[in-house]
């Protein structure tokens, strides 16, 4: 384990040099600042087997290897496998401190009771363990591995399995060795508790020589850094180069270095307690946990070959890479992470407002805009940029602000004429009169002349989200119940969005001036409106958006269209727009990306604008919910560049698991097989495209989307060869796929052989079979026709008998039937009225409910209640209740359609279940019932008497459980009656 730093560190010193450093090196533009990488970790909930990351490596055919003390985890880029003591491994104990690579790119683990095992594509190969903790390991020039031990030495072992150990006594500064490095041209170094040695490697008697110049510290960590050696120490990072040692850097003099790693001029250091530090052309770059990492102490470090770098903690796994996205918060210094509004600015800044105040974002770094003189809560809801250069300032709770030149010189609220301070959007027309929309309706300014525009004059609704004004004067205005266009007459009309899903809040609106388009976000996905013929084209579900809801549109400097949401930013080529709108495709694809892809949320903001801007350097920002999120597109060929390798990782027949020994000979009866691969990259895993190819079954590629398992079901008996390839999306497909092959024995009658002898049988068998039966045949012919005679009459006699039998049969069977319909009508019917019953009516509501559900055809269903029965039934007798049922049944049926269900509930209640009918014309059937029943005229047998109903009526909502719309219904009744009776109540 390693050792504590045993001098104390000066944080100031630290902080002073490391500033003066990142002065005085010049910022390369073209290189990701630290803070901009995109972090990852994974811990034990993630399948880890360990915390501590002690090394890592790649294997040749892409998996990332990681060292713990629980074993060696293979990771694929979405799980881990873990390699622990005994099989595959021989390895004596799960603990894995060094994984290395040796001259023919084979894995070498190593650690725990000194145990020792080479992976390589034959296999695995273990030696004898060493019993004691081995730390590093390499491999120098001649094939022999020197293994660095903790507390016995430095071990020598050659191809043959040849061992030496060398120890204090044989010239080592100290049994304890941290580090080891065979270096190019041929030293192998030694970094022990006490300082660094080395020896040639050809030098058979191993004559160490002690480096003079370093403090008497463990050397934890030893790398080739051109033709000079980095040593780290405990107190510090040293170079060694011509025979001389120096200080790397005066920052890093007192530094406890435990991991170092060299990618192209960065320079990436690991600590002891002090995290993770990158020295490059950027200066000194330092990340600590309260950067994300999940531990300050670093154990090792490791770049892939798709240029991440991965970090091993004592708190988990941690990655650092490029991702699409960049996302800038408070840890960046915005002045908020809840992000509402983004404006590129023509002078080529990015003004981002928040939930806490606006920044300014520009090459030179973020600063933050103090408007708190005019504002209390600075809480900003929009921006717009004005002809002079100045930037409108929209705020949640203190109106419209003007900044200008670095300070407020104008600003309109409630005490100027607005009718809110809740500002959403804003538009500046040509002779410099604002719009201002709002939570409670429109405002113009001109000059000092303040006009307002609500519900009365024309708007849909109050509430104002987004304000586009079009060069000929319209001003769209985008609000919670659809969108409004002012014309350049004054006056308001309203957007007919019938036929476009039911789309009401309208929250951005984007030009697209080159095909004179004007694209609208809606809560139903995308609306195309054409400038010139005022057609619209809905882009939602119905052309593969995979959710409805969509905030804010931008058109990248390609033309290509990106689209926040609160699930995600999507992305649409220009080419497949066209054809959609022209038309000629009924859907069209689309690239979704989240925090895989660099965000630190992907629920995207929206509701007031922009909520999306194109920067002048052709990048795309979004506002979301922590944080402003930035996309350069012409990047994401960089990302698609990577082609993944692809392996195939498992096989299962029938369900059980099989080795992957390629050519494997399956028995008879494998009638289900699986595969299962993956795509080795781990820039977005989640997002690798696979296809897939079965030689003797497919006859071209299948595209497997993200699946990493392929199932085949009942293959015929035969040769197969399976084979995978992998791509990101839009990069190009893996050049070398990964194949399998395996064959399927067949049963014995599915052998030619068995079909041919099968053949020549059955030939045989039906000639001798001939043979035989003509001559029966004759023998039989004789005494058949001597028996006909006497057979025809007794048959004859039968066949009289059986027909009256058979007559008799068939009248019992009719009767039985007529009396099986009868009894069944009679199970299904009220006595009574004559009207279906209970159950018929519970069967009719279940048929008509999934009717309704499955077409989407309305459906409405009724409770009727006569008034005050009771008092019928003990004031003149219950003959005189049953004439009433009779006649109020009578009268329901009369003003029924046939495919109306008119059925007693129970009592004196009825339920009408009404299909295909809308609620509006549900109730008028039921008032038309109620009028009928209440002129029913009684006198006949019942002087005085009059009646009445209580209705209550429900709309089917499409409901998997039909008795919620009964309970609907019948509280619809239930409160129709407390109302007063004699009316109709419609359920909510």
């Amino acid at each position: 384990m390693l050792s504590k730093a045993k001098h104390p560190f000066s944080v100031f010193s630290y902080v002073l040099a490391v500033t003066l450093l990142c002065l005085s090196i010049r910022v390369d533009a073209g290189q990701t600042l630290l803070s901009d990488y995109f972090q990852e970790s994974w811990t034990t909930r993630d399948g880890l087997p360990h915390n501590t990351i002690n090394s890592f490596n790649q294997s040749e055919d892409g998996y990332l290897w990681i060292g713990t003390w629980e074993g060696a985890a293979r990771f694929n880029g979405r799980e881990f496998a873990v390699f622990g003591r005994g099989e595959p491994t021989g390895l004596p104990d799960s603990g894995i401190r060094s994984i290395s690579k040796d001259k023919q790119h084979n894995l070498i683990l190593a650690g725990a009771r000194g145990g020792i095992s080479k992976r390589s594509a034959s296999g695995w190969q273990s030696w004898p363990a060493f019993n004691v903790l081995i730390n590093a390991v390499t491999e120098d020039q001649h094939g022999n591995l020197w293994l660095a031990s903790e507390g016995q030495g430095l071990f020598w072992q050659n191809a043959q399995g040849g061992r030496r150990q060398f120890t204090t006594a044989g010239g080592l500064t100290s049994d304890v060795v941290h580090s080891v490095l065979a270096s190019t041209d041929g030293k192998v170094w030694v970094g022990t508790g006490r300082g660094l040695q080395w020896f040639n490697s050809s030098d058979t008697s191993v004559k160490l020589t002690t480096v003079k110049g370093l403090p008497q510290v463990p050397v934890f960590a030893l790398h080739q850094y051109g033709d000079s050696v980095l040593i780290g120490t405990e107190r510090g990072l040293y170079r060694y180069h011509a025979g001389s040692v120096s200080v790397f850097s005066a920052a890093l003099s007192d530094l406890p270095v435990s991991a170092l790693l060299v990618s192209g001029e960065q320079l990436w250091i690991g600590t002891t307690d002090r995290g993770l530090l990158r020295h490059s052309a950027l200066g000194l770059e330092t990340l600590s946990m309260a950067g994300g990492l999940p531990n300050n102490r670093i154990l090792s470090l490791y770049q892939d070959r798709e240029q991440s770098i991965w970090v091993g903690t004592n708190g988990g796994l941690f990655r650092l890479r490029d991702a699409p996205f960049v996302t800038y918060t408070t840890a960046q210094g915005l002045a908020g992470d809840y992000i509402r509004a983004v404006l590129a600015h023509s002078d080529g800044s990015v003004w981002i407002g928040s939930s806490q105040g606006v920044s300014r974002y520009t090459e030179q770094g973020i600063s933050n805009i103090d408007l708190s003189a005019v504002s209390t809560g600075q809480s900003v809801l929009s921006l717009v940029e004005a002809p002079d250069g100045s930037v409108w300032i929209g705020t949640y709770s203190d109106g419209a602000i003007q900044w200008r030149d670095g300070r407020i010189v104008r600003q309109f609220d409630r005490r100027s004429g607005l009718l809110a301070n809740e500002i959403r959007a804003i538009a500046i027309a040509d002779d410099g009169g604002l719009w201002f929309g709002t939570g409670q309706g429109l405002n113009h300014v001109s000059g000092q002349q303040v006009t307002s525009f609500a519900k009365e004059q024309g708007l849909p609704t109050p509430f104002v989200m987004a304000l586009y004004l079009h060069p000929d004067g319209r001003l769209f205005i985008g609000t919670g119940g659809g969108v409004a266009v002012r014309q350049a007459d004054g006056r308001i009309e309203t957007l007919d969005f019938t036929g476009l899903d039911d789309a009401e809040y309208a929250f951005g609106f984007t030009p697209d001036l080159a095909r004179e388009l004007l694209w609208m976000a809606t809560d139903r996905g995308l609306v195309a409106f054409d400038l010139q013929t005022d057609h619209m084209t809905m882009l939602g579900r119905s052309a593969g958006l995979p959710f409805d809801k969509v905030f804010q549109a931008a058109i990248d400097q390609q033309q290509h269209l990106w689209l926040s949401s609160n699930r995600g930013i999507l992305r649409f080529e220009r080419q497949q727009l066209e054809q959609f709108l022209a038309a000629q495709r009924s859907d069209i694809d689309y690239e979704l990306f989240g925090e895989s892809d660099g965000m630190q949320s992907a629920q995207a903001n929206g509701g007031s604008m922009q909520a999306a801007a194109v920067a002048r350097d052709g990048s795309v920002w979004f506002a979301t919910s922590k944080g402003a999120s930035k996309v350069q597109p012409e990047d994401l060929a960089r990302f698609a560049a990577n082609i993944p390798p692809v392996v195939i990782e498992g096989f299962k027949v029938n369900g059980k698991a099989l080795p992957l020994y390629s050519g494997s000979q399956l028995a008879a009866g494998a009638s289900r097989i699986e595969l299962q691969f993956a795509g080795l990259g781990f820039v977005m895993p989640q997002r690798i495209q696979y296809r897939t190819k079965l030689e003797g079954f497919d006859t071209d590629w299948v595209e497997r989307g993200s699946n990493t398992s392929a199932e085949y079901t009942n293959l015929s008996p035969g040769n197969y060869r399976f084979m995978v390839s992998a791509a990101y999306p839009q990069g190009d497909w893996s050049e070398h796929s990964a194949s399998f092959s395996f064959s399927i024995a067949p049963y014995f009658w599915q052998r030619p052989l068995f079909w041919l002898l099968l053949t020549v049988f059955s030939l045989l068998s039906a000639m001798l079979a001939l043979r035989w039966r003509l001559g029966s045949l004759k023998r039989r012919a004789k005494q058949l026709s001597a028996q006909v005679a006497k057979k025809t009459f007794e048959l004859q006699q039968q066949a009289d008998h059986l027909r009256q039998v058979d007559q008799e049969r068939s009248a019992l069977l009719l009767q039985v039937k007529q009396q099986a319909q009868e009894f069944e009508l009679q199970a299904r019917l009220d006595i009574l009225t004559g009207l279906a019953n209970r159950r018929a009516f519970d069967e009719a509501l279940a048929r008509e409910c999934a009717r309704s559900r499955r077409n989407a055809l309305p459906l409405c269903l009724v409770l009727l209640d006569i008034d005050h029965f009771k008092r019928v039934n003990d004031n003149y007798s219950h003959s005189v209740g049953d004439q009433i049922l009779k006649l109020v049944a009578t009268e329901i049926s009369r003003h029924c359609r046939q495919d109306d269900t008119v059925a007693r509930w129970g009592g004196e209640e009825f339920a009408l279940l009404l299909p295909n009918t809308a609620l509006a014309d549900a109730k008028d059937i039921c008032e038309r019932i109620r009028l009928a029943i209440e002129k029913i005229d009684c006198s006949a047998f019942a002087a005085n008497l009059h009646i009445s109903i209580s209705m209550g009526i429900a709309q089917y909502a499409g409901e998997a459980a039909h008795d919620k719309l009964l309970t609907r219904s019948d509280s619809a009744l239930y409160q129709a009656k407390q109302n007063g009776r004699n009316r109709i109540n419609v359920a909510v």
